[in-house]
Order: C-alpha cells, then sequence, then structure tokens
C-alpha cells in the first residue's frame, strides 16, 4: 500500500515536471522582432537579412536574450498562398506598418511593448547596439 502511494505521487511529480520543463512550452519572458520585409525586392531588406540577420554573431545574441524573429513578407515575384496573405495584412493593420521596408518592432512578450527600431544598413555590431539599448533589464 504505501508503495502504491509512493509510485503515485512519483508519477504526479514527474509529469509535473516534465510539463514545467518541456522544450515546446511557450516563452515567458523575451522578445519578438517582427520584420516587414520585401524579401525579393527591397535591397535595404537583402541587406538586413545578409548583413545581420545570418550572421552567427546576431543569431547567437538573439537566442542569448530571448529574441524570436517573425518575418512578415511582402514579396513581389514569390507567391504567398491566401492564408499568409491574410495574417499578414492583419498584421499589418495591427503594428501600424506603413510600408516602409525594412519596419523592425521590438515586442517585449509578456507586457507586448513595442519600440520601432531602425536599419540603415549598419554593421552586425552596430545593429545589435542598437537592440541592445532597446532590451529592458
Amino acid at each position: 500500500m504505501a508503495t502504491s502511494r509512493f509510485f503515485s505521487f512519483g508519477l504526479v511529480a514527474l509529469v509535473f515536471l516534465l510539463l514545467a520543463f518541456s522544450p515546446n512550452r511557450e516563452v515567458e519572458s523575451g522578445y519578438r522582432l517582427i520584420l516587414f520585409e520585401g524579401s525579393d525586392w527591397c535591397v535595404n531588406c537583402i541587406r538586413l537579412e545578409k548583413n545581420v540577420l545570418s550572421n552567427t554573431a546576431f543569431i547567437t545574441y538573439a537566442e542569448k536574450h530571448s529574441i524570436h524573429i517573425e518575418r512578415i513578407d511582402f514579396p513581389q515575384r514569390k507567391q504567398l498562398d491566401e492564408a499568409t496573405q491574410q495574417y499578414n495584412a492583419e498584421m499589418a493593420e495591427k503594428y501600424n506598418f506603413q510600408g516602409i521596408f525594412p519596419t523592425l518592432i521590438l515586442e517585449k512578450t509578456d507586457t507586448k511593448e513595442t519600440q520601432t527600431l531602425e536599419y540603415l544598413d549598419q554593421s552586425c555590431s552596430d545593429f545589435i547596439a542598437q537592440l541592445s539599448s532597446n532590451l529592458n533589464p
């Protein structure tokens, strides 16, 4: 009887720990970098991708600071499916996108506070410095 209670308690504790530390769990705090881009035509968007977003220093920085990148793409040559087009339009309306490419919005995931960032052909280190100055401690 005592082993049965111990086993039940242990099973409940194990399930709790598995759920608590599950890698698929929603991030409670961190940031979302929302990027409005024209991936196949916007020169500055292509530079941002080449000089910053694909740079290992930026990737490491983003992972360390729990920054998830969400791309809202408005391509001219590539055809997006209807659901993606609708989602992108909803996001553009929600964040009051003005049609300036690239537009970068940093959103704190727990409070939904937003800040608009600029990309003016900076180096990766300069962009990381700009991003760092906008992160809340």
